[in-house]
């Protein structure tokens, strides 16, 4: 037997969820019978497309479930994944494409370059998980975002992302900026500079008061997510320190403990926590039987994402309806392949601070990063160029 209370139960929970959600994810095939692709939920209103065949790869794997990935889905599906790329790792997926959202904004050009890179991404995140496992390479931005040739410009367009009103987004765009500095110059393509500067401004935008990055007049969950944005970068493939580790796991805990935090809670919020909780949790043990205790309590109310169809919704009671603007499925009360992906991810940080690997399906592995580990001497040098 456990000894903390309720870890027995958290991990009796955990395990009779994973059985359940194995079944459910079959149900998203799509129902026409091609192999290798998944729908975004049972009742959907786009056909099988990268995004959601990426999340479902991304929560099976999370599940330790990518056994029911068959030769025929790995051969078909990376047959439908190949006949979308345009060259250069640039893709186009005819179900997201070919029909623009009715409520996409009638000033903003669909598809826009944000929309363009992010489904660049869940295709090579897709071949990923139906190939070796391996991370393919990192593709350049889209038009409309600086290029390899314009290094120099991507300062200038990190400073211009919504960090005062949109951390989460501004975070997200900054990273992959910074993440293509940083394979161009391993290319040498670049120079180190433009990367140097990228991160010394990054790092300027860090409170101390709270560790996180975002306006103070922003949603603490949204700086918390932009913090989740930047970590993949910073703390997996950089390796760099990280100022402020205590106050970023008081600041997280804090947010987790609010009276009304399921109040409009979705998955992400949850998984982002928890990314920025266990990356912090590597640079400082800083109230660890805290996050422990943490970890049981939301492990144990995670049942509030379960679904009757045997699946996670990504919010309480309803699965999310949209994926970067772009309409997936109808809103109603069914399990959707984000919330396992996302909520998987979430899971993977609980089994690893509880260290449960070994008494459940769930893996541990909630790396996100786009590129593997710089070697340490660069990690060194960059430490050097930043004074950190």
């Amino acid at each position: 037997m456990l000894t903390e209370p309720g870890l027995d139960n958290a991990l009796e929970l955990l395990n009779a969820r994973a059985q359940t959600l194995r079944e459910w994810a079959e149900t998203l095939r799509p129902e026409t019978g091609e192999r290798g692709r998944f729908r975004w939920a049972r009742q959907s209103t786009r056909d099988a497309n990268v995004a959601a065949s990426g999340y479902m790869m991304l929560g099976l794997r999370n599940l330790g479930a990518l056994d029911l990935l068959t030769a025929a889905d790995r051969a078909e599906g990376t047959a439908w994944v190949e006949a979308m790329h345009l060259g250069q790792q640039q893709y186009r997926d005819p179900a997201i494409l070919d029909r623009r959202p009715d409520n996409w904004p009638a000033d903003r050009p669909f598809p826009d370059p944000a929309l363009l890179q992010t489904i660049n991404q869940y295709a090579q995140q897709t071949l990923r998980y139906l190939g070796s496992g391996q991370k393919l390479p990192l593709p350049d931005p889209p038009p409309g975002i600086p290029q390899r040739h314009e290094s120099e410009r991507a300062l200038d367009y990190i400073r211009s992302l919504p960090w005062d009103t949109n951390p989460w987004g501004a975070g997200s765009h900054a990273m992959r900026m910074a993440t293509c500095l940083l394979n161009w110059y391993l290319q040498g393509e670049a120079e180190l500079r433009p990367l140097v500067e990228a991160l010394r401004w990054l790092y300027a935008q860090q409170s101390a008061e709270t560790g996180l990055w975002g306006a103070a007049e922003t949603s603490l969950h949204l700086r918390i997510n932009g913090t989740f944005k930047l970590f993949p970068l910073l703390c997996e493939t950089l390796r760099l320190p990280l100022p402020h580790a205590e106050r970023i796991i008081d600041t997280v805990l804090e947010e987790f403990a609010r009276p009304d935090y399921e109040v409009g809670l979705g998955a992400c919020s949850e998984w982002d926590n928890w990314y920025v909780l266990g990356i912090a949790g590597r640079y400082s043990q800083h109230r660890r039987e805290d996050v422990r205790a943490m970890a049981i309590h939301r492990l144990q109310r995670l049942t509030i994402f379960e679904t009757a169809d045997g699946g996670y919704s990504y919010c309480p009671g309803a699965c999310i309806t949209a994926w970067c603007g772009v309409d997936m499925a109808p809103a109603m009360a069914q399990g959707d392949c984000m919330g396992l992906a996302i909520l998987g991810h979430a899971i993977a940080v609980c089994v690893e601070v509880l260290e449960l690997a070994e008494q459940t399906p769930w893996r541990p592995d909630y790396a996100i990063a786009f590129l593997d580990p710089v070697a340490p001497a660069l990690t060194d040098q960059l430490r050097g160029k930043l004074g950190l």
